[in-house]
């Protein structure tokens, strides 16, 4: 019997099923930044001259670093995009002329021979009315929010599809009482309203989707999949794991590890003397600088903070990732669609000991490698800043170290 006309009429079959998110396919990918110059909403839209340039990066990234990035080793890009002036501003022209601006950010790295995410980056706001809780909770404003979705998905149909992908929302913030508790959730209903509207308008991109609860692992598993019917969707969780040593140092957060410093990964490195002057360091700093936390950065509650981190099993790292993993076999979706989409660790180059940053290199080893190895695909978190990944902020340069961290490079 002749199998080859059977084999070669399967592999057809196979190829016709495959959507541009399996061509898609992200594998090593790098953050942009949202704001180089972060401003209010209210400045951004009212400052002269500063939306010319949105995001700001066009205006001051040197085009040789976003051409270099390809032959650094990644091989696409995810830009977000502050949707606040666009809400702000309001329907009209100069509101499109933004929106062509994201089209036209979009096309420029492409043309870099990197395929883009572009990522609508909602982030809360908690003294403005344009950030994602307020987005999420007020009708009036999430409307607004999903008829600028489809807006910015019908001017972004027409891209190549195996090149662009679009992501509707960056990290909700709602439902993690639903989450992690029994609490009913509202996120699922929300998601597809934003589905509806991105597919709607730009039926062929592949769309970038996320659970609730910040974008994280738990909440993306407890979404059903297959309620959507679209095999053209990635499905992407952000994993700051462990949240101690990640964000360490972070003063945005709110938590006591604010406060903290040269924590080192793995957790199992933290001796019990080193654990008991960590802590001691940063309730003294708390004091000193009159740093209010939630919960307070008490000495005892940072003992029970450095505890539980060094309770956590090295591996626990990896936890992510395979929960993920785990979920796409079971629904039945490729784990070409998955994207760890954000991950990364906070640094303070002023202050960094040489432990601190071989801390930081062998997280930034554990995290990219825990996906590949289940055959998802990364996109660090970020470019610049406290969390980024070059030499400088100027000249973008990369760092050695860091790329072979990662597994791509030689980045030179």
């Amino acid at each position: 019997m002749n199998l080859r006309p059977a084999l070669a009429a399967l592999m057809l079959a196979t190829a016709a099923a495959a959507s541009p998110a399996d061509h898609f396919h992200p594998r090593h990918g790098l953050n942009f930044d949202i704001w180089i110059d972060w401003q209010t909403t209210e400045d951004m839209v009212t400052t002269q001259g500063f939306l010319a340039h949105y995001p700001d990066w066009r205006g001051k990234v040197p085009q040789q670093a976003i051409a270099a990035l390809k032959t650094q080793g990644y091989d696409f890009a995810r830009l977000p995009m502050d949707p606040a002036p666009l809400l702000r501003i309001g329907p009209g022209k100069r509101q499109d002329g933004l929106i062509d601006q994201i089209a036209e950010d979009a096309a420029l790295v492409e043309a870099t021979g990197l395929k883009v995410i572009v990522d609508i980056h909602t982030f809360p706001r908690p003294d403005e009315n344009w950030g994602v809780d307020t987005i999420l909770s007020d009708p009036d404003l999430f409307a607004a929010y999903v008829a600028l979705i489809g807006k910015i998905a019908r001017r972004l149909d027409g891209m190549d599809p195996v090149r662009v992908a679009f992501e509707p929302m960056n990290e909700p913030t709602t439902d993690c009482a639903a989450v992690w508790g029994s609490a009913k959730p509202t996120w699922p209903a929300q998601l597809m309203t934003l589905y509806h509207a991105a597919r709607a308008n730009a039926p062929d991109l592949p769309l970038v989707l996320s659970g609730a609860c910040w974008g994280g692992a738990q909440g993306l598993v407890r979404l059903d999949p297959g309620k959507f019917h679209d095999a053209n969707i990635i499905w992407s969780f952000h994993s700051y794991t462990p949240f101690p040593f990640t964000h360490q140092g972070a003063t945005w957060t709110g938590g006591p590890e604010m406060v903290m410093a040269h924590l080192p990964y793995p957790p199992s490195l933290l001796t019990d003397a080193a654990a008991n002057q960590r802590a001691r360091d940063a309730a003294a700093r708390a004091k000193a600088e009159n740093i209010t936390t939630d919960p307070p950065a008490t000495l005892a509650n940072l003992k029970t903070m450095l505890a539980t981190y060094r309770d956590s099993a090295d591996g626990h790292v990896e936890d992510d990732a395979a929960l993920v993993a785990k979920w796409a076999d079971k629904n039945n979706i490729p784990r070409g669609r998955l994207l760890l989409g954000e991950f990364g660790a906070n640094h303070a180059p002023a202050t960094d000991t040489k432990d601190d940053r071989a801390s930081r290199l062998r997280f930034l080893t554990a995290k990219s490698r825990a996906a590949e190895q289940l055959g998802i695909g990364w996109a660090v978190w970020s470019w610049s800043g406290a969390f980024g990944v070059v030499k400088d902020d100027t000249t973008r340069a990369p760092d050695n170290a860091i790329c072979r961290a990662l597994g791509i490079g030689p980045c030179k």
